[in-house]
């Protein structure tokens, strides 16, 4: 090849952009440099300048870290290959630098010599698998790795402070049904939008990394008061609970949050992870929407719970689920029209398990469809023995509708038992109608289509809107019992929602059903308030199903329960002053409610007396004598209180000088009274 073959192709390698050309003098400026390197300007307003003027020094070492810098190899006259710099001036311009010294034939230095080649494309391929590797491709959060290195990280930095920091497990409740009626992407861009909403809430506080599906990880590495978190997690619930515009569907979903903080042991952050799991599952466990912090029982919890779900993989063979039958009674004319199928479980050794506790760790180990393929069935075949038109209700759970074998099950599970399809109601939650779509309305059409009857259950709990009710043909609204407890008691508004949901049922062609009926002054209340059938211990708990076939055949139900309806006690024990007829002495109260308590006193009380109790609020507490027995007494509130007040309140020590509003002239002898008081009477908590 000749010189001047040589040169051509030199170049135009220079030309390309993909390498360029370089030598320095001995005193280390540029005594040549490629063309495509300077412009003509910088050529003339820069030359000379040196090689390392060239680079961006700071980057270039964050890069490479274990490398030495270019200027040492230069000063110390040493040939370097391969050498990854980036260039001055530029966000995204990488080279790689090969170079060595010259000496003439006399061995004096005369400068460097050397080439570089364009590693740019290079760079941005190893910063996508970086980003790859560290991020979650559709949200662009951190992933699993990076939230560890993260808390471990933090871990670290908060043991060398003294201080704690606190990590947060975060759940999408409800997203499953959105993936699976609206489709992944819909759900996708659901998963953006909480990610964005996380990101602006927590702000520069913390990190906020997705771990996969809709799972979230939060990590706090200066944050670890109680208050502070709690103040997190309720607005990050409140946050992601408002509804999504995608697509044009209005979603909405909630979140339940789990919290652990570091304490100065050797938890690692798998450790912190894995108790804010628990801490999480609790959450969920306590009705989701909510956030709880982790305990150490939790352990024993969860090693309860996985033996749980293991023992139910067997128990459907081994035949240790059963199923109860709770009437269902007509409100005005008192007949039975049906009862309500309900799974039990009684376990060889823990005997019976609530179904608080199985039925969702049925819905987690993907149990719940066969199970309730089998409920099912099992109701079908009782009921065709009760005479018609007794009917049997079966709940369906949200997975249950979501499958679309479930109008060939409930067709083959008639079929099978012989039982008209207009004596079996299908019990669905507003969960299921999330989102809801044509198919939703399809399935339902179909069930309808087969003369099966649809209850929506447990109305008002939910989270759907009201639309659904008026394209989806629901034969019966089943009032949830949450808002018939305390529906008798003073200040309570449930009484008014009640009457609106039976108002909005009629006018829609549909009856209604009240849940929980326990007391005459509720089955008076939901009478008069227009509720079709009712449903509760009042007429009787669930029966097993020889007493369920004896119960079909009688005419009617005999309402059996308490009179009136109590608040419910909490085990809060308090002690103060008791006043009655001008007589004060030391009371002890225990079992208190929002509407009275039991009280332990040593004055004599008479049933319908009025009495004043002191126990350290704001004033005093005027009480009706309701019972008396053995230096007990049974009393009601006249005003119904906050027993979260009464906890927070400290109680009375001393005797105080206070007049009961029925009290006036004899408060005179009622402070003479209270000087012949023993201290010693008074009780502690």
């Amino acid at each position: 090849m000749t010189d001047g073959q040589a040169q051509r192709l030199l170049t135009k390698y220079e030309g390309s952009g993909k390498g360029w050309f370089w030598e320095t003098g001995v005193d280390g400026s540029l005594s040549y440099v490629s063309p495509n390197i300077l412009s003509a300007r910088e050529r003339h307003e820069r030359m000379p300048i040196s090689l390392p003027d060239l680079i961006d020094n700071d980057a270039s070492l964050a890069e490479r870290a274990s490398e030495r810098s270019l200027s040492f190899y230069l000063t110390s006259r040493l040939p370097f290959e391969g050498l990854v710099l980036k260039a001055q001036g530029h966000d995204d311009l990488w080279w790689s630098l090969t170079g060595e010294p010259v000496y003439d034939d006399a061995g004096r230095y005369k400068g460097f010599v050397g080439f570089a080649f364009d590693l740019t494309d290079q760079k941005k391929s190893e910063i996508k698998l970086l980003q790859l590797a560290r991020y979650d491709s559709l949200t662009t959060l951190p992933n699993r790795d990076t939230m560890r290195e993260t808390l471990e990280n933090s871990l670290v930095s908060s043991m060398h402070r003294r201080q704690r920091c606190a990590t947060m497990m975060l759940d999408l409740d409800r997203f499953k049904l959105v993936n699976d009626t609206l489709g992944h992407p819909v759900g996708d861009q659901l998963l953006k939008e909480v990610a964005g909403r996380l990101v602006k809430i927590v702000a520069d506080r913390g990190k906020v990394g997705r771990l996969g599906g809709d799972e979230f990880q939060l990590v706090f590495a200066d944050i670890c008061d109680g208050a502070a978190l709690s103040a997190i997690a309720s607005d990050i619930i409140h946050a992601l609970s408002q509804p999504y515009l995608i697509q044009s569907h209005l979603v909405s979903i909630g979140a339940s949050v789990g919290i652990a903080t570091s304490d100065y042991d050797d938890r690692s952050a798998v450790d912190l992870v894995r108790d804010a799991d628990l801490a999480l599952y609790a959450a969920k466990a306590a009705g989701k929407g909510t956030y709880r912090f982790f305990a150490p029982d939790m352990h024993e919890q969860a090693r309860v719970r996985q033996q749980i779900e293991e023992d139910m993989q067997r128990a459907l063979e081994r035949g240790e689920f059963h199923v109860a039958y709770q009437p269902v009674v007509h409100t005005a004319s008192g007949a039975l029209t049906g009862f309500e199928a309900l799974v039990r479980w009684t376990h060889p050794t823990r005997g019976a398990v609530s179904p608080a506790i199985f039925i969702p760790a049925a819905e987690e180990a993907g149990l719940i469809a066969e199970i309730g393929e089998w409920v099912l069935r099992t109701a079908c075949m009782e009921a065709a023995k009760w005479p018609a038109p007794v009917s049997v209700a079966v709940n369906i759970s949200p997975i249950q509708f979501a499958h679309q074998a479930l109008p060939s099950v409930v067709a083959s599970a008639l079929a099978y038992a012989g039982l008209p399809a207009d004596r079996l109601e299908l019990e669905i939650t507003e969960g299921a109608l999330l989102n809801e779509t044509a198919k939703t309305r399809a399935a339902i059409g179909t069930l309808k289509g087969l003369g099966v009857k649809i209850a929506l259950d447990d109305f008002g709990t939910g989270y759907s809107s009201l639309s659904y009710l008026k394209s989806i043909p629901f034969d019966k609204i089943k009032i949830d019992q949450s808002f018939i407890k305390g529906a008798t008691l003073p200040g309570n508004n449930n009484a008014p929602i009640i009457k609106a949901i039976v108002g909005l049922a009629a006018d829609l062609g549909m009856i209604t059903t009240a849940e929980g009926v326990e007391t005459d002054d509720q089955l008076a209340l939901v009478r008069s308030l227009g509720c079709t059938l009712i449903q509760g211990y009042i007429y009787g708990r669930p029966l097993d199903p020889q007493s369920a076939l004896e119960r079909s055949r009688q005419s009617s139900a005999q309402a059996m329960g308490h009179r009136r309806e109590r608040a419910k006690r909490r085990r809060i024990m308090r002690t103060g002053q008791i006043m009655a007829r001008s007589a004060g002495q030391a009371v002890r109260l225990r079992n208190m409610s929002r509407t009275g308590a039991m009280v332990e006193t040593g004055l004599t009380l008479e049933v319908g007396e009025r009495i004043a109790l002191d126990i350290g609020l704001a004033a005093p507490l005027d009480a009706e004598v309701r019972w008396v027995k053995n230096g007990q007494a049974g009393v009601q509130f006249l005003q119904a209180i906050d027993l979260d007040a009464v906890l927070l309140t400290k109680p009375r020590r001393a005797f105080s000088t206070f007049v009961p509003s029925y009290l006036s002239a004899e408060s005179d002898q009622m402070f003479a009274d209270k000087q012949r008081l023993d201290p010693k009477s008074f009780g502690r908590d």
